[in-house]
């Protein structure tokens, strides 16, 4: 699915509006009733008080159509009205038919008023994805009164003070559940953008999907109808050797768990054959805790110095628990060098590349990073804010012809074409250690199978929030453990398979 920028939307708009013979205020109408289709399904609750706090804008008349809309179906509704003398054409339109509807409407200022009911919902339609500048004055007083407020708050589109494209600055509504309207903007994705959001969920309406199709945009949400054609399927006379054989170069002394979580999901995501290469002290934890990997010992004792041959197999994946130990580091720079093909390059790796920069223009060509915000600031450096940090993610990956997974609640992928892609799947459970070495795994054992690099990120990074997500819905999010995450890898394969 296309992520679009706040000028994209209008132009979707206009070209809705010419293509399909409808007036604005019918597409308005349009985005009010999904809305309210959706707020409905959520909030089921008839008696409980509905509070809608409007502008002058188009955002501020969705807010009076949802009004509308609220009341005939039976909700309890009342209006606070910010938006003075000067409002849009469609938003004069919808005040008259709020007023012929019987809404009760207060003017209000600065403040809420006082006689708001405890268990009310309040919903923000002040400001829409059009405003470009910071919301200053009364206004932003009110904002700031309604953040306030005990009352659940719920916004139309984005909260009001909150960019579609850029980080904001000033006063945000501060929403417990956003409904975007459309299509998603890239404001959703920003962690930063977290504490104004709450959680969210897309809400969409009949569009021109002629010039949509033809809308340019690198910026793309990954969907399970979009992947799951990218799933191979396996044949009767397939075998472990048709399924690849990856080699897993991780643990050092003291965290070779980080080495038995990464490998069982290599094995768990379809790859044939796992060797892992590890520190001699590992070699009884290895054999003992995962049977199905073979094993290969490093000179030293407790750390990597060099891997040995390499032509055996079809993927590597390397740094779960590797240590940052100076021959280790030169053992990093030995196997780059000896390798040629997409590998799979995470954690103790990345922190060693961040020491020696020189490193990274050894890594092969179309393999796959996946650093999370402090790796990533470690090696490319300290960004303004979480747009800019995507905008780094991008040109990284096209100068370097990478792929860069940078790791958040939404994580995101970056390809040499410079396209992103960002993953709705995962949940805050997942926040628990050896998460990262899952995804490494499936990762490797993805590319093992044959999988092209960005083929690979974008199902292997799906597929890992798929599984966390299945896994929480069983045992919660705090019970999580990386183990669940691997063994419920199977599950989403399904999930995704039945898609």
């Amino acid at each position: 699915m296309k992520i679009l920028s706040a000028q994209q939307h209008r132009d979707l708009d206009a070209a809705t509006i010419a293509e399909q013979g409808i007036s604005s205020l019918q597409l308005m109408e349009r985005a009010s009733g999904a809305f309210t289709k959706a707020f409905t399904a959520k909030f089921r609750d008839k008696s409980r008080p509905v509070i809608i706090v409007t502008g002058s804008g188009n955002n501020g008349g969705d807010g009076l159509a949802v009004a509308r809309h609220l009341r005939q179906q039976g909700y309890a509704v009342r209006l606070l009205d910010a938006a003075g003398s000067a409002r849009s054409p469609d938003n004069q339109a919808n005040l008259k038919r709020a007023k012929k509807s019987g809404v009760s409407i207060t003017q209000v200022s600065t403040q809420l008023p006082p006689d708001l009911p405890a268990d009310g919902i309040l919903i923000d339609a002040l400001f829409g994805t059009g405003l470009s500048r910071p919301v200053t004055g009364p206004l932003a007083d009110l904002l700031t009164d309604l953040n306030n407020s005990p009352l659940l708050r719920v916004a139309i589109d984005l909260p009001s003070g909150l960019p579609a494209d850029h980080a904001p600055e000033g006063v945000v509504f501060q929403a417990t559940h956003t409904f975007c309207l459309g299509f998603p903007k890239r404001a959703l994705f920003a962690p930063g953008n977290s504490p104004y959001l709450g959680t969210w969920e897309l809400v969409s309406f009949p569009v021109s999907t002629a010039y949509l199709n033809e809308l340019p945009t690198q910026d793309f949400l990954l969907e399970a109808a979009t992947l799951q054609p990218l799933l191979r399927q396996r044949r009767a006379n397939d075998h472990k050797g048709t399924f690849g054989h990856a080699l897993l170069v991780a643990g050092a002394f003291g965290t070779m768990g980080a080495a038995i979580i990464a490998g069982r999901a290599v094995l768990r995501s379809g790859a044939g054959l796992l060797t892992c290469h590890i520190p001699r002290s590992g070699y009884e934890i290895m054999q003992i805790s995962f049977p199905e990997a073979m094993c290969k010992v490093d000179a030293h004792r407790y750390h990597l110095t060099k891997t040995g041959p390499l032509t055996a197999y079809q993927a590597i994946g390397v740094g779960p628990g590797l240590g940052t130990a100076a021959v280790t580091a030169e053992g990093l720079r030995d196997l780059f060098t000896r390798y040629d093909r997409p590998m799979v390059i995470d954690a103790d790796a990345l922190n060693l590349i961040s020491k020696s920069p020189d490193l990274l223009d050894l890594v092969p060509k179309n393999s796959i990073l996946t650093p999370h915000p402090k790796e990533f600031s470690r090696l490319f450096g300290a960004t303004a804010d979480d747009f800019a940090r995507t905008q780094v993610q991008r040109e990284i990956a096209q100068s370097k012809q990478l792929v860069l997974v940078l790791k958040t609640g939404f994580t995101s992928i970056a390809t040499p074409s410079g396209d992103v892609f960002f993953n709705p799947t995962g949940n805050p459970g997942m926040g628990t250690a050896g998460t990262g070495d899952a995804l490494t795994g499936i990762l490797t054992g993805l590319l093992a199978q044959g999988y092209e690099p960005t083929v690979a990120a974008r199902l292997g990074v799906y597929l890992h929030g798929l599984a966390g997500d299945i896994a929480a819905a069983s045992l919660g999010q705090e019970f999580l453990l990386a183990e669940d995450v691997v063994n419920n890898l199977g599950r989403a394969f399904a999930r995704l398979r039945e898609a």
